[in-house]
């Protein structure tokens, strides 16, 4: 099973739940003279927001204007859009913290940590969202505020403390109905997010008013990406950009020691990876960069239209590319032609095994192993949807071989030559209904 608890030890580990509300007279009169946001606000600025039935879209424009700002603005419309945002987050971060000051106060230091090595765009950003937000300077957990530190703490999660697992597969060449790479991946976040998911029930907190899940569709002066995440979040955790570059960061643990000193988030360094990245290769020596340590090993799935591979980023041994013709660990086997596959271990010879032995990972692999080909050699986005919404009939996503399991909290399936995204948000549930988007940067591409 994964780890779902966080502890102080130093070692790779996770955590628990959360989520509530508030809003402050300041801020709703910013907001009044913002003029509102429920449809498409603020249409002259840099951000809109539109509720949709399963998330918000957001549109962000980077292109011109000062980033501090550009942050300020989307704040308030967050704030504006979901009035208990703040409360929100403020609870998730209290029971990420297992309801214990000491973990709190340690994932706080670590944030403050890791934020000295964020790029200065990304910093300006958040101390501008910041800026909105009620806590101020006054770190108190659970008191419905948010401060700036704890804003950091909720943007740096997968690098304070192991949040998330998630898994992604891919088709591509003959193995492909289109002829054209289709992508799978689910995000499995412990806790998950402060969210309502698709049957009314939210992640571990008693409302069912806050909705936090975001496609957020960023430009800047020379590309376009779609991140799908959460409101407020700066960093990308899957995206796509406008080159068809498509990018996926998965935990991968060592049970190495934590240190937070000199290491990157690495939902900024996708977000970068993903504005400036051209090709497949060059989004992988970005990220697998010597100098871009992070805290926690992981694995980053990267695929275009063509094809796709996996950065195992295993800082002590190897910081590779694993492609279809990679030699694997002893014991690994991959028998799928023009496939790809990627759990929550490393797979690739000679770096770490956490694979071996480890059921949540081997059951995983098997079943895409198996699942891939079980209807023929070609496979289209409804049989990719299909593997990652699979988990064991009355498990309730608790069978160590299920894709879609307990923590997952966004599934999809993205097939390349139809620019066509399948798209789930929420919390587990046995029928999970995708909703079908079509991404409009890359219409007619």
């Amino acid at each position: 099973m994964l780890n779902y608890f966080c502890i102080l030890t130093g070692n790779e580990d996770a955590m628990v739940k959360g989520l509530k509300v508030i809003l402050t007279t300041t801020v709703l009169l910013i907001i009044l003279i913002l003029s509102g946001c429920d449809d498409s606000s603020n249409p002259t600025g840099h951000v809109t927001m539109t509720e949709k039935p399963m998330y918000w879209e957001v549109y962000i424009d980077y292109s011109s204007g000062d980033r501090y700002s550009i942050g300020w603005e989307y704040a308030t419309i967050v704030l504006s859009g979901v009035p208990s945002y703040e409360a929100g987050v403020d609870a998730y971060l209290k029971a990420v913290s297992s309801n214990r000051q000491e973990i709190y106060e340690v994932s706080i230091q670590r944030a403050l940590e890791i934020s000295k090595n964020i790029q200065s765009q990304y910093m300006d950003e958040i101390e501008g969202f910041a800026s909105v937000l009620s806590g101020g300077t006054v770190n108190k957990m659970g008191d419905g505020k948010l401060s700036r530190d704890e804003y950091l703490f909720a943007n740096f999660i997968p690098s304070v403390c192991n949040e998330t697992a998630c898994s992604a597969t891919a088709v591509f060449g003959n193995r492909s109905a289109t002829g054209q790479t289709i992508v799978g991946r689910n995000t499995d976040w412990s806790s998950g997010p402060p969210q309502e998911s698709s049957n009314g029930n939210t992640s571990g907190v008693n409302t069912a008013t806050v909705n936090t899940n975001a496609v957020i569709y960023s430009k800047m002066a020379e590309k376009q990406v779609v991140s799908f995440g959460n409101l407020g979040v700066m960093g990308a955790i899957v995206g796509i950009n406008s080159d068809e570059i498509f990018v996926a960061g998965l935990h991968s643990q060592t049970g190495s020691t934590y240190s937070a000193v000199g290491k990157r988030s690495v939902l900024l360094n996708i977000r970068n990876a993903l504005e400036t990245s051209n090709t497949v290769d060059e989004a992988g020596a970005f990220l697998g960069n010597p100098t871009r340590l992070y805290a926690y090993h992981n694995n980053i799935f990267i695929a275009d239209k063509n094809m796709a591979k996996v950065l195992e980023n295993d800082y002590e041994r190897n910081r590779a590319l694993r492609g279809i013709d990679s030699a694997l660990n002893p014991g690994v086997t991959w028998g799928v032609s023009d496939a790809i596959a990627c759990v929550n271990a490393f797979v690739l010879k000679g770096n770490f095994d956490n694979f071996t032995g480890q059921k949540w990972q081997t059951n995983r692999w098997a079943n895409f192993n198996t699942m891939l080909p079980q209807e023929g050699d070609a496979v289209d986005i409804d049989r990719v949807r299909t593997i990652m919404s699979y988990h064991k009939p009355g498990a309730g996503g608790m069978d160590p071989g299920d894709i879609f399991n307990a923590g997952t909290i966004q599934s999809m399936a993205y097939s390349f030559s139809e620019n066509r995204l399948e798209l789930w948000f929420g919390t587990f549930v046995d029928d999970p209904q995708y909703v079908t988007i079509s991404i409009p940067f890359l219409e007619g591409q």
